[in-house]
């Protein structure tokens, strides 16, 4: 395998100038530069990555954890966490929990044995002490999407509570006074904080809180089948249903079509997360939209920044999201209103 000095001797330069080049520290004058490249590639010169990182102190690998690898919203952040990686010198190592807390922990030290420099990580608020042992290691951790209360480290998340309370709002201005809310675990804090604003504006439009419309069960799509089906089957049925995340409005969608019941004119939907095939149903469905793209290059920039310098208090970065609507809400039927408020006190 050819060695810095067979690239220098073909090059016709000192060693230490042909390790300048190739390890891109120090000056080199650009024809120079041109002569080693090119050199290596004649050789066919491979670097020795693991040489370098005990040189350097890093083996420039970034974790991802994510919660589900067939979530579209998370392969969306994978994407552009690899691109903003990769364009500042980093390489990102993949692991999939499954939403599952053992399944976090092994993957947390899976990344710990590889050397990973930096995580970025979508929790599931189970391992916060595995999360701490970690940052005092000197691994950086940034969380995307969610965070664990109490955890002193970056995070990128989107403002859960206000737009919710929004998406909820847009409903009961247009008639509802009966919403079903499909919101996932209650110790994530997107389902925690997308039903907070659930709630907040069911209280702003006086409109009494009928627990037999919350479902806070799963995130996985035959779980949050059943939970759609369970919620259509309450009486009296909801008009509209807030579905707070892809995965749910997914399942929603399904319940409503084995039960028969169109949409919007025998229940409105409104989605959370603005994926690309929500666009493409009949009809096409009301969501908040997220900017995943930018919060995920938020997340690798600031793993990359807290590697290089780690300097400064953890920051918690939020980024807005906004209202989309399209077709899946509508007014209620006047039939349906009907025999559908609460008793008083209730």
């Amino acid at each position: 395998m050819p060695t810095i000095a067979d690239v220098a001797v073909r090059a016709g330069v000192s060693v230490a100038t042909a390790g300048r080049v190739l390890s891109g520290n120090g000056y080199a004058g650009r024809d120079t530069r041109a002569k080693v490249l090119l050199a290596a590639e004649e050789l066919g010169y491979v670097p020795n990555q693991a040489a370098r990182s005990l040189r350097q102190g890093r083996t420039r690998l970034v974790g991802l954890l994510i919660a589900d690898m067939e979530n579209p919203f998370y392969s969306m952040i994978a994407k552009n966490v690899e691109y903003a990686l990769k364009s500042a010198g980093y390489h990102l190592v993949l692991c999939n929990d499954n939403d599952d807390r053992d399944e976090e922990r092994e993957n947390l030290l899976i990344l710990e044995r590889m050397g990973v420099d930096g995580l970025i990580v979508v929790p599931t608020g189970r391992n916060r002490t595995e999360l701490e042992r970690l940052k005092e290691k000197g691994i950086q951790i940034v969380q995307i999407d969610r965070y664990v209360p109490g955890l002193r480290c970056d995070g990128v998340v989107a403002e859960n509570e206000r737009v919710s309370a929004a998406a909820v709002s847009h409903l009961i201005e247009s008639g509802h006074t009966s919403i079903g809310v499909l919101a996932g675990p209650s110790h994530l804090t997107t389902a925690k904080q997308r039903l907070l604003g659930y709630e907040r504006a069911l209280r702003e439009h006086g409109i009494p809180f009928r627990p037999e419309l919350v479902r806070t069960g799963s995130f996985t799509h035959d779980h949050a089948v059943a939970d759609a089906t369970e919620l259509l089957g309450a009486s009296p049925r909801p008009t509209a249903i807030f579905a707070t995340n892809n995965v749910l409005a997914e399942a929603c969608v399904t319940a409503l079509r084995e039960r028969g019941l169109s949409i919007p004119s025998q229940m409105s939907l409104l989605a959370f997360d603005d994926l690309p095939w929500m666009s493409l149903t009949h009809p096409p469905l009301s969501t908040v939209r997220q900017p995943v793209a930018e919060m995920a290059r938020m997340a690798a920039e600031l793993v990359v920044q807290r590697i290089e310098s780690n300097a400064g208090r953890p920051n918690r970065m939020t980024f807005t999201a906004e209202l989309v609507l399209r077709g899946s809400t509508a007014p209620p039927r006047a039939q349906d209103i009907e025999g559908r408020k609460s008793p008083a006190g209730h």
